[in-house]
């Protein structure tokens, strides 16, 4: 058996990590979409010391997909925050977004998708100031709550967290 060398050793480990969904960068799996039913989204947090960043997106959105390196960035910098991204696609779409999901390879957030389509009334309940439009970010701490409509950049998510921070 003839000896390949280095370079080929770890170009093949990287396939071999890269078939498997493993990163070399980091071991952190990629978030799994989890399914969300409205009542578990509705469930106040009982923790009131996290900032939570909860975003609302669609895989047929091109600016929810857009902002998405801004979740990514901030769940990596800041672990403090917990990042969740909420799907609105349709449930039966569940296995399209799944597919989404893994090949992006975003990591460090919780990813979910609602088992159902949100009603208007179901939209307030969630948060009266949203229209219903996506993309939709919630930054909350506590009592302390943000809610942005439009795609976010990362000034402007480090904002909303300073506020909700604040004492």
């Amino acid at each position: 058996m003839r000896h390949r060398g280095k370079a080929a050793c770890i170009h093949a480990l990287a396939a071999a990590l890269m078939l498997t969904g493993t990163s070399i960068i980091s071991a952190q799996p990629a978030a799994t979409v989890q399914p969300l039913t409205l009542e578990e989204l509705l469930r106040p947090p009982t923790d009131t010391v996290t900032v939570r960043v909860r975003n609302f997106w669609a895989t047929w959105c091109k600016p929810c997909i857009e902002e998405l390196p801004v979740f990514d960035t901030i769940a990596r910098r800041d672990p403090s925050v917990r990042v969740e991204l909420i799907s609105v696609d349709a449930p039966r779409d569940s296995l399209r977004v799944r597919a989404f999901w893994r090949r992006r390879g975003i990591r460090g957030v919780t990813a979910f998708h609602l088992q159902r389509v949100l009603r208007t009334a179901e939209i307030d309940a969630i948060a009266p100031e949203w229209s219903g439009t996506i993309p939709m970010t919630i930054v909350e701490r506590g009592k302390r709550r943000r809610v942005h409509e439009g795609q976010l950049d990362i000034p402007t998510l480090r904002a909303l967290i300073a506020q909700v921070r604040q004492p």
